[in-house]
């Protein structure tokens, strides 16, 4: 936990000019050092005592350090500067409030603040993919696979509320003293369902998802709104990762009630390939920004969630849960017997009060797996053959403004691999090879001025490692992103040192990770 220092200790060697010092220039108020040498904390709590100023900082300043300053005049910024030197600090202010924030992160725009943390259950496991967000903005990113983020935010929204979100916890939310003041470790409790807040529906499951399905003009935008996000896809040869594309991009989104296709448009990339470990590079499958937009079911429909599911599906109520602190009805269906088509199986998460679909987790079905090769697979190598093991997917909303909107989607598809031919002559290889695409929406604007069109937009067959034209150093700068789990985050490293994709700084690495 941060500490907030308001302790008077005596000072015998500080002396504060007597100015007004609750302006916004109070970092530029005249301290007058007395003396050689301090320690850390008993500084801050001099200049506090004197100045009639709050500081707000955590153990990452390690208070008991011995500070050395020369005698004379420095501005109250210099005094702080000098007491914080093993970490690059912002320096929040608020009143006569100032919070000493850490900034692992290199090169960030002035007005902008790095906050980052790891989400774990109360028995320390980590939380996967949860939701990160402002309680009053529409500025929101996703945990990893092992529940760390990292979250850059603009000056106007550091007083708003952090709030950390996923099915089946209970959402917690974070004061801005702590999450700028610190590196986070969050702990989410386990959500568990008072019975009288149980809303208890005599409809079947069957009815439930068809008056989901009904309640999406209710439920979700009804005109086009405009979504920046994040995208990553990779490519795993067994457990080694052969490619690697990322992007920035702007979604025009259009109404829930609409038939028009979402519009893409690329901002900036980056791509790199290990070409000399493996052949299976230019295997392509299903994948890419147009199919991964395509995973928002609410809009475009699936197999599972049309009037026609009824058919075609068997669906049954599984419990229900907490997400985002409201009761949410969990209904699994599978594929009726003699369906002869890559059909799927999974869950889907219903909002009991609004009966909005706020997430679905599917993958193809068993009975339907045989039947989606030509699906899931675009392109492979001459000499190679394919079968598809697995394809899974997931897809998230957020509740923001009175309405649900797309906020996470993620893709995991599995082949075996083999290559023709004599093993004398280099043939009888086989290997598995597994392709991963997600993306997270980072901030929606409602009016916005600038429109996609649709020249300029992605194509259902366009290739995302094709597209990318490497963005050059920096290239995340001050963007959000999904922070890369420690073995991509070795691939992007080496990579990197190879001169395959440009260095950059904003991607943690394991030199810039907190302690």
């Amino acid at each position: 936990m941060p500490k907030v220092w308001q302790i008077y200790i005596p000072s015998l060697f500080l002396l504060i000019s007597n100015q007004v010092l609750f302006s916004q220039d109070i970092l530029n108020k005249e301290v007058i050092i007395g003396t050689e040498k301090y320690i850390a904390d008993k500084l801050l709590d001099s200049l506090h005592t004197n100045l009639d100023v709050i500081f707000v900082y955590s153990d990452i300043i390690q208070p008991d350090r011995l500070i050395s300053i020369s005698p004379g005049k420095y501005t109250l910024k210099q005094v702080l500067d000098s007491i914080l030197t093993i970490h690059n600090f912002k320096y929040i202010t608020r009143g006569n409030l100032i919070i000493l924030s850490p900034q692992t992160v290199k090169n960030i725009e002035a007005e902008k603040y790095v906050v980052q943390g790891k989400v774990m259950s109360k028995r320390d496991d980590p939380v996967p993919f949860a939701t990160v967000y402002f309680e009053n903005s529409s500025k929101g990113t996703i945990a990893n696979n092992n529940g760390e983020f990292r979250f850059i935010i603009a000056s106007e929204s550091i007083m708003d509320t952090l709030t950390i979100s996923s099915i089946g916890f209970e959402s917690m939310k974070i004061s801005p003293e702590r999450y700028l003041s610190q590196n986070l470790e969050i702990h989410l409790k386990t959500a568990n369902i008072p019975i009288k807040n149980i809303i208890v529906r005599p409809e079947n499951p069957e009815d439930i998802v068809m008056k989901s399905y009904e309640k999406r003009i209710q439920n979700y935008s009804s005109k086009t709104v405009f979504l920046t996000a994040f995208f990553r896809e990779t490519s795993m040869q067994n457990s080694e990762y052969i490619s690697l594309s990322e992007a920035l991009i702007e979604i025009s989104k259009s109404s829930y009630i609409s038939s028009s296709d979402d519009l893409i448009r690329l901002v900036k990339g980056r791509n790199g390939a290990n070409i000399n470990q493996s052949e299976l590079v230019n295997l392509v499958v299903q994948g890419g920004l147009y199919n991964g937009l395509r995973l928002d079911v609410a809009k475009y429909g699936s197999f599972f969630y049309t009037p026609e599911a009824l058919q075609e599906y068997d669906f049954r109520m599984l419990k229900s849960t907490f997400y985002r602190d409201r009761q949410t009805y969990i209904i699994v269906f599978d594929m009726k017997e003699g369906q002869n088509y890559a059909g799927y199986k999974g869950n889907l998460y219903i909002d009991a009060e609004s009966l909005a679909l706020v997430r679905a987790e599917f993958e193809v079905s068993d009975k339907g797996l045989k039947y989606a090769k030509a699906a899931l697979e675009k392109k492979t190598p001459k000499g190679f053959t394919a079968k598809p093991l697995y394809a899974r997917y997931e897809v998230e909303y957020r509740f923001y403004n009175n309405v649900w909107n797309l906020h996470y989607a993620h893709s995991n598809i599995g082949f075996k691999v083999k290559k023709s031919g004599k093993r004398n002559n280099g043939g009888g290889f086989s290997c598995n090879f597994v392709s991963t695409s997600e993306f997270v929406v980072t901030g929606i604007n409602e009016n916005p001025a600038d429109r996609i069109k649709y020249r300029e937009s992605v194509r259902p067959d366009d290739v995302l490692v094709q597209q990318v034209q490497n963005t050059g150093e920096f290239f995340w700068f001050d963007d959000n992103i999904i922070i890369p789990e420690e073995p991509l985050m070795n691939t992007i490293a080496k990579l990197r040192k190879e001169g395959l994709i440009p260095a950059e700084h904003s991607t943690l690495s394991k030199e810039e990770e907190p302690d």
